[in-house]
């Protein structure tokens, strides 16, 4: 993460405490927060190009999925 600017690297910062926040504590806010986070964070940099950066897609595209399981449950729960 070193090659990466300074605005890229507060953003993830901003966003991994999100997600960490929404795993912890499932509110749906955070949750959604955490989703519309991962995703400027895989767009802004290239990161979900798969040939330059595969560690990173890997993880990114592993914490999306999570998120959207976790988003599923608790709209499941929510209108059951």
């Amino acid at each position: 993460m070193s090659e990466h600017p300074f605005w890229f690297k507060a953003t993830a910062t901003v966003v991994v405490v999100i997600v960490i926040l929404a795993l912890l504590t499932s509110v749906a806010f955070f949750q959604l927060l955490a989703l519309v986070g991962l995703v400027v964070v895989c767009t802004s940099k290239g990161v979900l190009e798969w040939k330059k950066n595969r560690d990173w897609a890997v993880i990114i595209l592993g914490l999306v999925a999570l998120q959207i399981v976790i988003v599923i449950n608790a709209f499941y729960h929510f209108f059951t």
